[in-house]
This record gives C-alpha cells, sequence and structure tokens, in this order.
C-alpha cells in the first residue's frame, strides 16, 4: 500500500521482531526509512534527507549526505583516477584485464584511446562500488542506534547514444551499469552509423554487452518506454532532445546527461538511488542482544 502511493519520502515501521524489521527494509520504496523511532527530525549526515518517486528531484542524491554537493559541482578530468589494485572477481575486471592485453598488442587501431579510459573507468568504477557503494555506511556508530546509508541500483537504466558519442562515453556508460548491478538497455538511433557503433556489434563490444539486447529506435519509441524503465544515461547535456526532456517532465522521470567521466565516485552517483536506514536498537536505554558489541564500562 505505501509503494502503490507512488511518492516515497519518509516510512516508518514499529516492530520488535527483526525479520518483519528485515522484511520491510528490503521492499519499501521511500528514500528515508525509521524503525523504532519518530519519523522526524533528520540529522545532517547521520540521516541525509531525500526521497524516492515523487518524492525524489535528479538523481536523488539526499542532502546532508556525503555527495550532495557533487550534483551542483561541473566536473572535468584532467588526469586519469588513481585506483589501487583489484582483487575482485567481476566479469568486467576480467574483461579490462583482456582489453588491457590488447591494448599492449596494440590491436585496438584507432579505437586504443579510447578504450584505454574505459579500462581506467572500468577498474574505478569497481573499486568505489566494492569500496563504497555496495556497503551499508554508518559514519557514527551510536550506541543504541543505527544510521545506515546504502545505494540501491536505480532498476533499469537505458544507455541512449548520439551520434557525437564518442566510444568512450559509450563504453564506460555501459561498464556502469553493469558494475553498478543495474538492468542493462542500449538504445541506438535507427541507422546510427559511427566507430561507437561498429566497436559494440564486434566481437568485443558483445563481451561487454553479453546478452542484453541492443535496440535500435526513434525518439518517439525511446520515450514511448518511459514508463517501463527507470533512468536515462546520455552523455552530454546537449545531445537529449528536446521532445524527450519535455516527454520526461510530465511525470518527473530523470534523464542523467552529465559529462562521462573515469572516476568512479562521481560517475556511479548517476546510476543509484541513495536511501538512509534508522534503527533504534535499544529500548528505554537496554541494548539488548546488542550489549555484547561494547562491552562493559
Amino acid at each position: 500500500m505505501v509503494n502503490q502511493t507512488g511518492y516515497g519520502l519518509t516510512s516508518g515501521i514499529e516492530s520488535l521482531d527483526r525479520r518483519e524489521q528485515e522484511f520491510w527494509k528490503q521492499r519499501v520504496k521511500a528514500g528515508n526509512l525509521y524503525i523504532n523511532r519518530g519519523t522526524t527530525g533528520a540529522v545532517v549526515l547521520r540521516q541525509p534527507f531525500g526521497g524516492m518517486g515523487k518524492s525524489a528531484l535528479g538523481a536523488g542524491i539526499k542532502t546532508g549526505g556525503p555527495h550532495y554537493v557533487a550534483q551542483f559541482l561541473d566536473a572535468e578530468e584532467t588526469a586519469p583516477p588513481q585506483t589501487p589494485p583489484l582483487t575482485s572477481a567481476h566479469p568486467l575486471l576480467r574483461l579490462a584485464q583482456r582489453w588491457q592485453l590488447k591494448l599492449d598488442w596494440n590491436t585496438f587501431g584507432n579505437d586504443a584511446g579510447d578504450v584505454h579510459k574505459t579500462v581506467l573507468a572500468i577498474r574505478s568504477y569497481l573499486f568505489h562500488v566494492e569500496n563504497e557503494f555496495s556497503r551499508e555506511l554508518d559514519f557514527f556508530n551510536l550506541r543504541g542506534q543505527d544510521n545506515v546509508l546504502r545505494h540501491l541500483p536505480a532498476g533499469t537504466l537505458v544507455v541512449r547514444l548520439h551520434p557525437q558519442d564518442s566510444l568512450f562515453e559509450t563504453l564506460a556508460r555501459i561498464a556502469a551499469v553493469k558494475a553498478t548491478g543495474n538492468r542493462l538497455r542500449v538504445s541506438i538511433p535507427k541507422g546510427l552509423d559511427t566507430p561507437a557503433t561498429r566497436f559494440l556489434y564486434g566481437p568485443e563490444g558483445l563481451r561487454l554487452t553479453g546478452r542484453e539486447p541492443v535496440f535500435q529506435e526513434t525518439d518517439d519509441e525511446l520515450i514511448a518506454c518511459i514508463p517501463k524503465i527507470d533512468r536515462i544515461r546520455y552523455a552530454a547535456p546537449d545531445r537529449v532532445p528536446q521532445e524527450v526532456l519535455a516527454a520526461a517532465a510530465e511525470t518527473g522521470f530523470y534523464i542523467a546527461r552529465t559529462p562521462v567521466l573515469m572516476e568512479g565516485r562521481i560517475e556511479l552517483l548517476q546510476y543509484y538511488r541513495q536511501q538512509s536506514v534508522c534503527t533504534n536498537y535499544h529500548r528505554y536505554g537496554n541494548l539488548g542482544f546488542r550489549a555484547g558489541e561494547f562491552g562493559q564500562d
């Protein structure tokens, strides 16, 4: 019933059954969840504020959270991201390693520069997914109350190509969708023939997209799909047709159109919905089953 409202700013539940708490927490679509406490009085950083659905604006980056300011910046990369060595078993890392070997053998020709940037981007994306975006982060660790910030995949995410898109801008967006656990839908204007589309239809492009279909469709056909998808990712603001923007504005549908970056900590914000979960696990000061975490005073 809650999810059917279309809105999703704040939701709360009172329950001592941890199974019920977990069931509710995994299914309620709201930006701020409160368990066994009031649903007002959010504190900066402790409970960053912002909703989902009709209660969200843009990518849904929360007010008072660690990424809030990023949405107001015009980021420009002047150097590759510095990423520590990875131990991930993610298929994207294996693909990046394959591409790096092919780069060493000089087999990518004119595509080498963009493929190299994509390899760096994949490493950065996987690092930040593993170390930040896939974790439930509690910056305070208050005794008696958990305050978790978590990042949920946006859902079905469309990567829409444009004649001006570079190969890097194309491959990096597809890699970001896969790194963040979203469902990929690649959308190409009918008849588009560019180095990016030719790469996608080649063997290395198919290794990246896997079994996900690539749709050739007009802007009107893309607009008709908006009720069935969760987000569209363009590579730049000036590449979004006005009719697509107008259709999205009718329902508040978010179109991500910031420049594509190699730096995962900024780029991946376009692929998630943020959610704050505040849980009072004490009962009038009694820590119950969690008392053993704190030892004796």
